[in-house]
């Protein structure tokens, strides 16, 4: 059974207050018109382009231990950014950027002994692209966590860029969720729930590499669709709402519909 690393990153925040994370998760969910999904739409066809999708369900196939790489390096990128109130879509993105470089990377042999170090580059470059300057944790911090200096981190983060050809563009499905909530949260008295919530469902697809390798457009569009609506919709109700969107974006259902299912397995709770 996957972790539900969101919810594990959210119970051991202790730095950020209430009022911060709505105000972060505000500034995080996009816009809500059209011209913006379709710059974001753009750069997921970038990465596409240049090869930097997740192939990791396909590779771990192949390479069983790569599934223990991966799960050792989120650990390692939850434990020091809870803490010290990294944003959601920072962790997210720091947990692309590893099955990024697990897809791309030379396998010579059947190991990979710096997890633990890979999370730390894919955080330290996450934040980087994400966070503010002055809300980024010194790399003197993560030394708290592992025995590492600054400089082999560095080292290793300027070796996963190179991995991806000095591409670093990263899209993650919270970007989208607050178009997507204009378009399905018809109730607005749930609105600010279904931000919430919404959020707290893509965080929920850390530990499914499946659903991490889905374009980020669609886990958006499912996340949303899951947590805007009171009661689960059937696969003609969903086709509905995408028949209503922009024929240009080519959204295929067949995926929108397992990510939706995947989505509700994960999230019952809720």
């Amino acid at each position: 059974m996957e972790e539900d690393w969101g919810d594990i990153f959210r119970s051991i925040q202790n730095f950020v207050s209430p009022e911060q994370e709505i105000a972060e998760e505000i500034r995080d969910i996009g816009a809500d018109n059209e011209d913006y999904v379709n710059r974001m739409l753009g750069r997921e066809n970038r990465i596409a382009i240049a090869g930097l999708t997740s192939c990791l369900p396909s590779r771990i196939m192949h390479h069983g231990w790569l599934l223990q790489v991966r799960n050792t390096a989120i650990d390692n990128i939850v434990t020091i950014g809870g803490p010290f109130g990294v944003r959601q879509i920072t962790i997210y993105a720091a947990v692309t950027y590893v099955d990024r470089f697990l897809s791309v990377m030379p396998i010579k042999n059947e190991r990979f002994r710096i997890p633990v170090l890979l999370g730390m580059a894919c955080l330290n470059l996450a934040s980087e692209v994400l966070e503010r300057y002055e809300h980024q944790v010194d790399l003197s911090e993560y030394e708290k966590f592992a025995d590492y200096d600054e400089t082999t981190i560095m080292d290793m983060t300027d070796h996963v860029i190179h991995q991806f050809g000095e591409t670093v563009t990263c899209v993650t499905p919270i970007q989208f969720t607050k178009y997507f909530l204009s378009r399905f949260c018809r109730d607005n008295t749930r609105t600010e729930y279904a931000r919430i919530k919404t959020v707290h469902v893509i965080m929920s697809t850390l530990g499914d590499v499946r659903l991490m390798s889905l374009r980020p457009f669609i886990v958006g569009l499912a996340a949303t669709l899951l947590a805007s609506n009171p009661n689960i919709l059937n696969e003609g109700q969903i086709a509905t709402e995408i028949a209503a969107l922009p024929p240009n974006w080519l959204i295929p259902l067949d995926n929108v519909w397992y990510c939706y299912n995947r989505l509700l397995e994960l999230n019952e709770h809720i």
